[in-house]
């Protein structure tokens, strides 16, 4: 959860609940001195009805993170992390030149069936429109770096045209080609 936009003033989703779904707990890469694990593997702490041991004293890390899913109104209620296979996250793009941060999104496609979520490729699309920093990740194996590309200028065609087909190819490729490259192991980094 290191590279994801969190917010102690965070506005949730009125009546979307995280329930039984424990995405993050498994997918993101927890680098905190409180609690550290790589993504792909379950929490420690994770108990077998996917409930959490530790949550009344888990870490700040963990307190402070909502999913897209949770905070994005504009995201539909079926690209719920658990139901779709999709993980929507807020996610800063820093400028190279002039430092400064803008806010976009981090979508995880978790499974292959992932692509054919209801609501995906509107959801991107409407991000793309409306010039919000959109990124493919791709998750590499258990415990090994992910994938991850900027996908506007790729997309605008499509999205500009309404093209779903073609918007949908597009992201079927780029995660074809990122689960094809190479991964180096998560090496975390306050031990």
């Amino acid at each position: 959860m290191s590279d994801s936009a969190t917010s102690d003033q965070t506005t949730l989703v009125p009546g979307r609940e995280c329930g039984a779904c424990n995405v993050c707990c498994v997918a993101l890469t927890i680098d905190d001195p409180e609690l550290q694990k790589v993504q792909g593997y379950r929490c420690k702490n994770m108990l077998p009805d996917k409930g959490c041991a530790i949550y009344a004293t888990r870490p700040d890390t963990c307190r402070r993170f909502f999913c897209g899913w949770r905070q994005l109104k504009w995201v539909p209620e079926t690209l719920r992390p658990d139901i779709s296979g999709v993980l929507v996250r807020l996610h800063y793009e820093v400028s190279q030149t002039k430092g400064t941060k803008k806010l976009g999104v981090m979508v995880t496609l978790l499974t292959d069936a992932a692509l054919k979520a209801e609501g995906l490729a509107e959801t991107i699309g409407a991000a793309v429109a409306a010039d919000i920093p959109v990124f493919l990740h791709v998750p590499g194996p258990p415990g090994y770096t992910a994938a991850e590309a900027r996908m506007n200028d790729v997309l605008r065609n499509a999205v500009l045209t309404r093209d779903k087909a073609a918007l949908l190819e597009i992201l079927r490729r780029a995660r074809a080609k990122a689960r094809a490259g190479k991964f180096k192991p998560v090496v975390l980094t306050r031990r």
